[in-house]
C-alpha cells in the first residue's frame, strides 16, 4: 500500500497539526526521504511528538517504516524497452555493412605513406577505441600513436609531419574541442579520417574521410538514465584492420606478378 492510500484512510481522524504534516511531506517528499525525525518536524514548524503521534495514527511502527514507505514511493519501474536490444543489434550490422562497403584505397595509401599515424578521442571510451584500433594495427605491422590527452595533442602536432594521418573518434561527431584540434590539424596538412556517428556533424564536414557508425540513444530506466551504444567504434576499428591487411597483401601480390 502507498502512504498516500494509508493517509486516505485516517484523514477524517487528523488534526489540524496532523495535516500539517501530511501536507508538507506531499509537497517535499524527495527532501523527506533524506530527513531526521526532528529535521521534518522542525520543517513542519511541529514538535517531533506531532510528527510520531501523526505516524502513529495512519497505522507506522516509527519513523523507519516512514522512510521505507517514502523509498517505495518514489520506486518507478524500468522503462527499458527489450526492442533496444534488436535495434541495436541492427545498427551493429549497419555499421558493419557501411565499413565493408568504404572504399578505404585512399587512406590505406596515405597510411602507406605517412611518416606517422595517430589517433585521438574525445571522451573515455572514445579513447578505448582508439587504443583498440592501436593494437589492431600492430598486427598489421602498422604503429599507431594514441594521443592520451590536452597536453599531448600540443606535443604530438609538434611531432607530425605534413602528410601524416590522424583518426578523429567522436561520439556526436560536434565536440568543441576535437573540432578546434581537427581544423588546426587539416591547417598544418594533416590527413584526416572521422570515426563518429553516421549524419550531418561538423567533424565528419572537416575531415577528409570519414568512417561513420550507427548509434542511436537507448533509455535504461525512468530516471533518466540512458546512454548510446558506442561499440560501432570498436568494429570500426577491427574492420579496417582486416581491410587493411587485405589491401596490403594485394598490393605486395601485384608487385610480385611484377618481377
Amino acid at each position: 500500500m502507498r502512504l498516500d492510500d494509508l493517509v486516505q484512510e485516517h484523514y477524517e481522524r487528523m488534526s489540524a497539526s496532523d495535516r500539517r504534516v501530511w501536507q508538507y511531506i506531499c509537497r517535499h517528499k524527495e527532501e523527506c526521504r533524506k530527513m531526521t525525525l526532528h529535521e521534518l518536524a522542525d520543517a513542519c514548524e511541529v514538535s517531533h511528538t506531532t510528527v510520531s503521534r501523526f505516524l502513529q495514527l495512519i497505522g507506522m511502527d516509527g519513523y523507519n517504516d516512514f522512510k521505507a514507505f517514502l523509498k517505495w514511493d518514489s520506486f518507478r519501474p524500468p522503462v527499458f524497452n527489450e526492442r533496444s536490444i534488436e535495434e541495436n543489434s541492427f545498427n551493429l550490422n549497419r555499421t558493419i555493412s557501411s565499413i565493408q562497403q568504404a572504399d578505404c584505397s585512399e587512406l590505406f595509401y596515405r597510411m602507406e605513406h605517412a611518416r606517422g599515424i595517430y589517433a585521438y578521442g574525445s571522451g573515455a571510451v572514445q579513447k578505448s577505441a582508439a587504443k583498440a584500433m592501436k593494437g589492431y594495427l600492430l598486427l598489421a605491422k602498422k604503429l599507431l600513436h594514441v594521443i592520451e590527452g590536452a597536453e599531448e595533442r600540443i606535443m604530438a602536432m609538434q611531432q607530425m609531419s605534413e602528410g601524416d594521418v590522424v583518426f578523429l573518434f567522436s561520439l556526436s561527431g560536434n565536440n568543441s574541442a576535437m573540432n578546434e584540434y581537427a581544423r588546426k590539424l587539416k591547417d598544418s596538412g594533416m590527413y584526416l579520417t572521422a570515426i563518429c556517428q553516421d549524419g550531418a556533424n561538423e567533424l565528419s564536414k572537416l575531415c577528409h574521410f570519414c568512417l561513420p557508425f550507427f548509434t542511436q540513444k537507448i533509455d535504461i530506466d525512468s530516471h533518466g538514465l540512458s546512454f548510446h551504444s558506442s561499440a560501432g567504434m570498436l568494429l570500426i576499428a577491427e574492420i579496417l584492420m582486416l581491410k587493411y591487411t587485405a589491401y596490403q597483401t594485394a598490393r605486395h601480390r601485384g608487385a610480385l606478378s611484377l618481377e
